[in-house]
């Protein structure tokens, strides 16, 4: 794939998650990997997200770690089957931030393609340090940096699609645990399984990564 298009492509991720509310501070921002290159496109303290144009796309490599893309670059160096990260500020997200707990494991798609996660760090350097980073090392692929989520994925799409899981899990733990009703979790073996598969789709990704190509075939729920 052309530079041009994969910058064409992370504009139209940035409108979809600035659309739902997901990209709205300066804080937030979206990268793809370049293929067979150790570089990214980047948007990042952006302050209009609903008004982005090529010109606001930054082409990165991996050794510029700035402010902006040192965590984007940290995540790619150290998991070569991530193509995609998006750092967004979803409402659910920071309603389960002020509650201090980890996203239990409640829904089938989300331990499939998320896998385990937990609950918010202070800062970047907690993460490279806290469980957050061990989650990110075990192959889980997404956690709570503040108020913001840090969400990966083997490709663009995956990476939307799980952002937006995220959101959707995290706003039916937190109206959950509100009632005080009862929360049934999915069950270890469940997990167990759903790890694994998600481990081998990530092992792939990193192969076609590594052979400068875009994974297949792993993008549906």
């Amino acid at each position: 794939m052309q530079l041009s298009q994969i910058k064409i492509e992370l504009l139209e991720g940035c409108n979809r998650l600035a659309s739902k509310g997901f990209l709205h501070t300066a804080a937030d921002s979206f990268s793809l990997r370049v293929p067979g290159k150790t570089a990214m496109v980047l948007v990042s303290e952006h302050k209009d997200w609903r008004n982005l144009s090529v010109v606001d796309v930054r082409v990165v490599p991996f050794s510029v770690k700035d402010h902006s893309s040192g965590l984007h670059a940290y995540i790619y160096e150290q998991r070569g089957d991530v193509g995609a990260i998006a750092v967004s500020s979803p409402k659910g997200v920071r309603l389960l931030a002020g509650c201090g707990d980890p996203l239990p494991p409640i829904f089938d798609e989300q331990v499939r393609h998320i896998g385990a996660s937990e609950g918010s760090l202070a800062d970047e350097e907690d993460l490279r340090k806290g469980k957050l980073w061990k989650t990110f090392e075990k192959g889980g692929n997404a956690g709570l940096l503040g108020e913001q989520l840090v969400c990966l994925g083997m490709t663009r799409d995956r990476a939307l699609f799980n952002t937006e899981l995220y959101e959707k899990c995290a706003r039916a733990y937190v109206i959950a645990k509100a009632c005080g009703e009862r929360i049934n979790y999915i069950p270890f073996w469940v997990r167990m399984i759903a790890n694994r598969r998600l481990l081998k789709d990530e092992a792939v990704a990193c192969t076609s990564y590594s052979e400068g190509r875009i994974p297949e075939g792993i993008d549906a729920y």
